[in-house]
């Protein structure tokens, strides 16, 4: 091939708009290529970490690819998060993170990514209420007997908060109900769990995914959750609105984003794996059994289910008295 005949294929394939990094039809039919890396940014043994295991494995399964699960705890979720928005558009690492994320913008004023535009929504894995867990090393039975404790001793209790999310809702439960107590921020469910079982600290709020083991074994008690109405799988346990604090309502999601630019049809191939995992009866079962309602959710609706978090979580702020730190 001559020189002349080189430079016209070169100048010709210079010119087709089609091509790109990651040509996302192809890309998408390779997908997976290699391992994929799935940052989960807090600790082993939390709710995201629960959920997460039960995804990636059968993820795995179905793609015959390694799913690794990273645990990448730090900054209220921002440090695995961060690692992700900085990540190659490939689909081989994603973020699996929880409501924190739409609410550290909220009560952080500096993040090093935009939480809106630095990822591309994947898809929801599932969705369920925030509970307050107390020690059955403490001297109440119930959330009533906590809260009347509280208000006869002002600022004597710490409560904890497993992420930046339960940390607001704390801060809304000690508003609406006229509490006063210390709020004391962990890296992540199981470190916060740790202490309130050993009686370091009376109570803390995370989910019931979290808390559900502890609270079968009798090693903590899950006193009252967030929710409109109680939990089938914890039916003897009252929201908080049905303990007279009213207007704290408070869901928490489970969801899954990759960094920004990922192709359309590699988030709809991961969202399909996701998807079909979760119409696995026995994952379906352990899902509910911990608490937890599936979800499914596809890209479209992560993306506005994220605005509107963002929007809602600014007037929960409001509305408990929390500005950014």
């Amino acid at each position: 091939m001559n020189n002349i005949t080189r430079r016209a294929i070169g100048k010709g394939l210079m010119s087709l708009p089609c091509l790109s990094v990651f040509p996302s039809t192809g890309w998408a039919q390779m997908f997976p290529a290699g391992p994929v890396r799935v940052v989960v940014p807090t600790a082993p043994g939390g709710a995201l970490d629960i959920m997460s295991r039960l995804v990636t494995a059968r993820l795995a399964d179905d793609w015959k690819q390694s799913v690794i699960v990273d645990n990448k705890a730090g900054g209220s979720g921002i440090l695995g998060s961060n690692i992700v928005a900085n990540a190659p558009p490939d689909g081989l690492t994603v973020l699996f993170t929880t409501s924190t994320h739409a609410v550290n913008p909220v009560l952080l004023k500096s993040i090093p990514y935009d939480t809106e535009t630095a990822f591309t929504p994947i898809a929801t894995i599932a969705e369920t209420a925030y509970a307050l867990v107390g020690s059955a090393k403490s001297n109440f039975s119930d959330a009533a007997a906590l809260f009347a404790d509280i208000r006869a001793q002002p600022g004597k209790y710490a409560i904890g908060s497993s992420e930046n999310s339960a940390r607001l809702v704390g801060d809304l439960i000690k508003n609406k109900g006229k509490l006063s107590f210390e709020s004391v921020l962990y890296k992540g469910a199981a470190p916060m769990l740790q202490e309130v079982v050993s009686g370091v600290i009376p109570a803390g709020i995370t989910t019931p995914v979290s808390a559900m083991s502890h609270h079968r074994s009798g090693t903590a008690k899950i006193l009252a959750i967030t929710s409109e109405k109680r939990l089938p799988v914890l039916a003897d346990v009252p929201t908080i609105g049905e303990l007279g604090i009213p207007g704290v309502v408070c869901s928490v999601w489970f969801a899954v984003f990759g960094p920004k630019g990922l192709p359309p049809t590699v988030a709809d191939k991961f969202h399909d794996g996701i998807a079909k995992a979760l119409r696995d009866s026995a994952i379906i079962a352990k899902i509910r059994d911990f608490g937890a309602e599936p979800s499914g959710e596809g890209p479209a609706a992560l993306a506005a289910r994220l605005k509107t978090d963002l929007a809602q979580w600014r007037q929960l702020a409001q509305a408990a008295g929390v500005q950014p730190e």
